[in-house]
């Protein structure tokens, strides 16, 4: 029996060395690890509109910052309004953002879901005076407006919206008309907290004085109503390429499919006689302990555990892992 050779000879390694030879000079440790640029992402925060789409979005409202400049809406001083920030966030972050007490309108659209503008209370405040015709300073107060003031500020937004609609005739027809005034946000509970929401915070400035005003937009129909406008920005062949846009207009598609998501508790099996005989108030023993994860079903695949709990006066179930099979 011949054994194998398992090592190399002293020839064969000095001909390794020649043919894998470099000049290079050799990369100092810290150098590679230098010149990777690293981007931190926010996960909480997700970026969901395409480039394309706000490009469009600000469009809509330079045009509507200028149309407010031109016009004063009814004040006796200029108004500026500037963009300052544009956010994807979840529901729950941005009302949870909001000061209490505070001016939040409620705006209706044709959506389903409203559009929030919250507006500070300073500037609430000096609103309601400036549209008495006092031009005058106002005294700080960190209270809740009184029900004079909220009513000349919610006119004051009353005369700002036909202007935003008319910044939004650039893309689609869509009519805001104020729904109501809320001071408490926690009682603002339009939608679910998770539901994403597109923040557009700006800076306004009436006179001398500035404030902010931040409009809050549902994401899903935002998006598509910008659709439609970033393709005309586009041009045809640009426009096959926005892959992010395409992206986010699939995700919305798929948002619409209704599909069924159940928990199962456990099972039990009974004999027919058992069945029959079962009445108010009997008592079905399950194959499972309390303290088990239950099983969350897509249709009639399992793919989620979870575990029982409460939020609010509603059961609920946490999802607590994906099924290994699911995978």
């Amino acid at each position: 029996m011949s054994t194998k050779k398992t090592s190399l000879s002293a020839e064969e390694l000095v001909a390794l060395r020649a043919v894998t030879r470099t000049d290079e000079p050799a990369e100092a440790p810290g150098e590679r690890a230098a010149s990777v640029k690293v981007i931190s992402y926010n996960f909480r925060q997700p970026g969901q509109l395409s480039v394309t789409q706000l490009r469009a979005l600000k469009v809509v409202h330079e045009y509507f910052s200028k149309r407010l400049a031109e016009t004063q809406a009814g004040l006796p001083v200029g108004v500026v309004l500037n963009l300052l920030s544009v956010d994807t966030v979840s529901y729950n972050h941005f009302i949870g953002s909001v000061k209490n007490p505070c001016f939040l309108a409620q705006i209706a659209t044709r959506f389903e879901l409203p559009v929030l503008l919250d507006l500070d209370l300073p500037m609430a405040r000096l609103l309601a005076v400036r549209l008495l015709g006092d031009t005058g300073d106002i005294e700080e107060n960190s209270g809740p407006l009184t029900a004079v003031e909220q009513s000349l500020a919610a006119s004051w937004i009353r005369r700002v919206l036909p202007f935003l609609s008319e910044a939004w005739a650039l893309s689609t027809a869509v009519d805001f008309s104020l729904k109501g005034i809320e001071n408490d946000p926690r009682f603002v509970q339009v939608m679910s907290d998770e539901d994403p929401v597109v923040v557009m915070a700006f800076s306004l400035q009436v006179g001398t004085a500035q404030g902010e005003f931040i409009l809050c937009y549902p994401l899903e129909p935002l998006q598509e109503l910008l659709e439609g406008m970033s393709r005309r920005m586009l041009g045809a062949d640009e426009a096959q390429d926005d892959t992010a846009g395409n992206s986010g207009r699939l995700l919305a598609s798929f948002k619409r499919v209704p599909f069924e998501l159940r928990a199962e508790l456990g099972t039990s099996s009974v004999q027919t006689g058992q069945l029959a005989r079962l009445k108010v108030g009997d008592v079905l023993c399950l194959e499972r302990n309390r303290c088990e994860p239950l099983d969350l079903y897509l249709g009639t695949r399992k793919v989620f555990n979870a575990v029982l709990g409460r939020k609010g006066d509603r059961l609920a179930v946490q999802v607590s892992g994906r099924c290994p099979e699911s995978e």
